[in-house]
């Protein structure tokens, strides 16, 4: 714990006219010249507007671009190492293939025509179920190229595919499939105006991350009334949080499995205007019956007597939410810990409501 808190004020909302008709502050160069060149990072789906210098056709600087109408000149630390990743010497610059146990470098049209080779004898005996396809990640930030992968996908007739996101976000994928028939309905902390953010399986000081994506991010944070960051290791944001609660490793759907049985227990279960939305209550109220924190502590690491009170901090506090990440997607449990922090922002009145977890709203 800290004793840095500031009187809390709301960052100002920016105007977007401006920012999308200001000139850069300097001439930008042509395309592969030197100079200065305005890019978006690839790296995650904030997709922050970057600065990036280039001399003798190298990367030399880069930096937030205060002119993005999006992240207004903030970069988390992922962005600023790109240049590194472009440079670096393992980098895999064109197609390869594996001649006699070695990689070996090769043009387009022969990597292309092994692929037929490859394929064709494998699709003609086992059918087409027998060939997949794994697309990179930086596929799902270029809007042409996931485009044109989706309808090349479509045609070739390939059933499953795989992504970064197998592996990383896809627990929360299905829960809000079952919870709002919508794969990619992902309901976000309202961190501009909470007063109560839980953490989990979150570094936000280190990355900024998909589903809390906002300029200077930290910033924001560290001016919300308490922060409570839930981590097996006492991360960049937790050593800047009000209470770091350490949890041993894949336990969080145990913890958030004894908060929603404490919210029953101690009657603090409030849905508000979504009573006439949601259903399964009854049913979610016996399978916690047995998750009490008393038995939950020694397996989580987390007092009772702390699980009692976090549920009624986030019960007791007008805005808060709840915000879980990739550390509760891949754990055993990620796809039942992924449900169950909206199931607490539900249950403790902080969903579809300001300061609370909330659906974003299209660009367009």
């Amino acid at each position: 714990m800290n004793n840095r808190r500031e009187p809390r004020s709301h960052s100002p909302r920016p105007n977007y006219r401006e920012a999308v008709t200001a000139e850069p502050s300097q001439p930008l160069a042509a395309p592969g010249q030197d100079g200065r060149h305005l890019y978006t990072c690839p790296l995650c789906e904030a997709m922050c507007g970057l600065q990036i210098e280039v001399a003798d056709g190298r990367v030399t600087g880069i930096r937030g671009n205060p002119d993005d109408v999006w992240s207004r000149g903030h970069l988390c630390p992922k962005g600023v190492s790109l240049g590194e990743i472009h440079a670096d010497p393992d980098r895999i610059r064109a197609p390869m293939i594996k001649v006699d146990g070695q990689w070996r470098e090769v043009d387009w049209d022969t990597a292309f025509r092994r692929c037929t080779e490859l394929l064709a004898p494998v699709i003609a005996e086992h059918g087409i179920g027998a060939v997949t396809c794994y697309t990179g990640n930086p596929l799902a930030h270029s809007f042409s190229l996931g485009r044109y992968t989706g309808v090349l996908l479509g045609m070739s007739g390939i059933p499953v595919s795989y992504s970064p996101g197998t592996v990383d976000q896809w627990p929360k994928n299905l829960s809000s499939h079952l919870m709002y028939g919508n794969w990619w309905g992902f309901p976000v902390p309202d961190i501009e105006r909470t007063d109560l953010l839980v953490v989990m399986g979150a570094n936000p000081a280190a990355s900024q991350g998909s589903l809390l994506a906002a300029p200077d991010v930290m910033g924001i944070i560290e001016r919300i009334d308490r922060v409570i960051v839930v981590d097996p290791v006492r991360t960049a944001t937790a050593a800047k949080a009000d209470e770091w609660l350490p949890i041993t490793p894949g336990t969080d759907a145990a913890l958030l499995m004894a908060v929603v049985h404490t919210l029953f227990d101690e009657d603090l279960a409030t849905l508000g205007p979504l009573a006439d939305h949601v259903d399964g209550v009854d049913a979610l109220r016996d399978a916690a019956r047995d998750w009490s924190p008393e038995r939950v502590a020694p397996v989580t690491g987390i007092e009772a007597v702390r699980i009692r009170q976090l549920a009624r901090q986030l019960a007791g506090t007008e805005r808060a939410v709840v915000y879980g990440r990739i550390g509760l997607c891949n754990q055993e449990f990620g796809s039942l810990a992924s449900w169950l922090v909206d199931v607490v922002n539900i249950l403790t009145g902080h969903f579809d409501t300001p300061g609370g977890a909330m659906f974003p709203r299209p660009a367009a």
